[in-house]
């Protein structure tokens, strides 16, 4: 991607429109209460086990920011990413809104989604970088600018050229999305599988339980867990727990946590509001 590099002070760089380290807007005011932002120019990783709802929690920042987003959604398919969505969006369980598409009643749901077609989505089942690059340069050509998020779901769909294979690729790949992010101004978040120890999904995961150790280069690591309840048509909890955080608070023992409503049958993410 061409490099294009204006020379600032510091105190001019902090006012400048979409600058590295500036936050997208708030989702969750949990998080931002303590300091825990997705920054422009940055790199977040997102670990978590299997099932635990990585992908609902990036949908829910990319959908919920409403700032021109790209999502490159290797892992999860088209379908199941219209039926979270969906059920995000109206407050229908997935169930329901499957069976919307299937009986052709989703006039309803389509309205709600096209209103949020600020976010675009490639379903390749790899993410090439050469594809990744043409992409992106097509979406700057045609809106006259970079997306301001970039989400790589996940981390191990990533092909990079001559890259080495194993816990080396994934190295590769994070320095590449590092770049990525300084490149284009974009919030860069990828999202990362965590090392069997953790897989249960119910177990706080520190910053050394990240499959292939790729804690260096991100400037910001959060893992997810849940509570026994989530699964269940009760709403239970989600832990988002910082644990590398270059501009706020982190514990990389995975001890301090910071808690989320969660239903999945309805995909509902949200903070919890204390009395």
């Amino acid at each position: 991607m061409g490099r294009r590099q204006d020379l600032l002070t510091l105190t001019r760089a902090k006012h400048t429109k979409g600058a590295a380290g500036e936050p997208i807007p708030t989702v969750f005011q949990t998080l931002a209460a303590e300091s825990v932002h997705v920054r422009r120019g940055q790199f977040t990783l997102i670990a978590a086990a299997p099932g635990v709802g990585k992908s609902v929690f990036a949908l829910s920042l990319v959908l919920k920011a409403e700032v021109p987003s790209f999502y490159f959604s290797a892992d999860t398919d088209a379908f199941t990413m219209y039926l979270r969505a969906g059920a995000m969006f109206t407050g229908y369980r997935t169930v329901d809104i499957e069976h919307a598409v299937e009986h052709k009643n989703t006039q309803q749901i389509d309205a709600l989604l096209e209103k949020k077609s600020h976010c675009r989505f490639d379903f390749s089942g790899s993410i090439e970088i050469d594809m990744l690059e043409e992409e992106l340069k097509a979406y700057a050509a045609t809106y006259g600018e970079w997306p301001h998020v970039i989400v790589i779901d996940n981390l191990s769909n990533m092909r990079l050229d001559d890259a080495p294979e194993g816990y080396q690729a994934l190295e590769a790949a994070c320095d590449y999305l590092h770049e990525l992010a300084r490149e284009t101004g974009a919030a860069v978040i990828a999202l990362h599988h965590v090392t069997g120890t953790f897989d249960d999904g119910i177990t706080a995961v520190p910053l050394s339980g990240l499959r292939g150790k790729v804690s260096k280069v991100p400037e910001m690591v959060l893992t997810l867990h849940r509570d026994a309840s989530v699964g269940t048509d009760e709403m239970g909890t989600m832990y988002v727990t910082p644990v590398k955080n270059r501009t706020g608070k982190a514990d990389p023992s995975g001890s301090w946590s910071l808690p989320l409503k969660y239903a999945p049958p309805t995909m509902t993410l949200e903070d919890r509001v204390h009395a």
